[in-house]
């Protein structure tokens, strides 16, 4: 993208507001001591104007940021909504001890690198902070509803890619419902008077002490996959919520869950858009660990 006049990165924007060196103005940008219009911004690549005003104070309290967590990538970018790949680690949205380091606030980023221009994202659907994959983000508020509806009328195609701990020789269809047993319980469980819970199973490939799966889902429950593994005696490795990772058959970085594939209707063309996320590459270390 070509630098409009009066246009530059933050950094560099705040590398002549202190008159120091750019590797200083980068540091004091990703600790939190800069504001742009009033906001703490953390990101160094973020285009700014000069009608933005820019200020920097040590007394900011500093920004916990994850350095080793990957960027979200952006795969899909339009006026309504942005389709992104989750790193695993990342909360999708704050929690109630405030962690900033969101998927929200980097998609945000992403976007704004893409685009020039900061404007907030909405949540659609969530995935688990250690499951890494694909998300749809809405960027206009009013394709909020339109998709989440896709949602609850479950015409939104999911997949996930797992490795589950034993053999899984032939294709499942789990049909067990879930939920909590008491409320605001961590863990779900089946239960009878739960919600519908639909999963189809296909194994992919045999491993040693272990399976490569594919999971599509019917319905989109709180840990619905993990749950169902669980139920199956095939829990996913790493899941150290419904499984055992000390008994796994290799040791895992997170939990073996990545969000392949994602397709929906477009709110506003009506168009069907499909998305596909190959296995990422600290999952494949342990597939080829597995295949030893």
């Amino acid at each position: 993208m070509m630098k409009k006049s009066g246009e530059s990165r933050l950094a560099r924007k705040v590398q002549t507001l202190l008159g120091s060196s750019y590797s200083h103005a980068k540091r004091e940008v990703e600790v939190g001591h800069v504001r742009v219009n009033g906001h703490v911004e953390t990101d160094v690549g973020r285009v700014v104007h000069d009608s933005d005003q820019i200020d920097h104070n040590i007394s900011l309290p500093r920004v916990r940021r994850r350095p080793d967590l990957p960027d979200v990538t952006i795969v899909h970018l339009d006026d309504a909504l942005v389709v992104v790949e989750k790193p695993p680690g990342l909360l999708v949205h704050p929690t109630l001890d405030r962690e900033k380091d969101t998927l929200l606030s980097r998609g945000a980023d992403a976007v704004q690198r893409k685009t020039g221009r900061r404007s907030p994202l909405f949540i659609v659907h969530r995935i688990d902070r250690d499951t890494s994959g694909l998300l749809v983000l809405a960027r206009d508020r009013a394709a909020v509803p339109a998709l989440q509806r896709q949602f609850r009328v479950h015409t939104i195609t999911r997949r996930y890619l797992a490795i589950v701990a034993g053999d899984l020789a032939n294709e499942v269809v789990v049909d067990r419902a879930i939920g909590r047993p008491r409320p605001g319980a961590r863990r779900a469980a089946l239960r009878s008077h739960g919600k519908e819970a639909r999963t189809v199973v296909r194994p992919i490939e045999r491993l040693r002490g272990a399976t490569m799966v594919e999971a599509t889902l019917g319905t989109g429950r709180t840990h619905q996959v993990r749950v169902h593994f669980a139920w199956l005696g095939h829990p996913v490795l790493g899941d150290a919520l419904y499984g055992q990772p000390a008994s796994d058959p290799a040791p895992t970085p997170r939990m073996a869950l990545h969000a392949s594939e994602l397709a929906f209707t477009h709110p506003q063309t009506g168009e069907r858009l499909a998305f596909r996320s190959p296995l990422p590459p600290d999952l494949e270390e342990v597939l080829r660990s597995l295949r030893r």
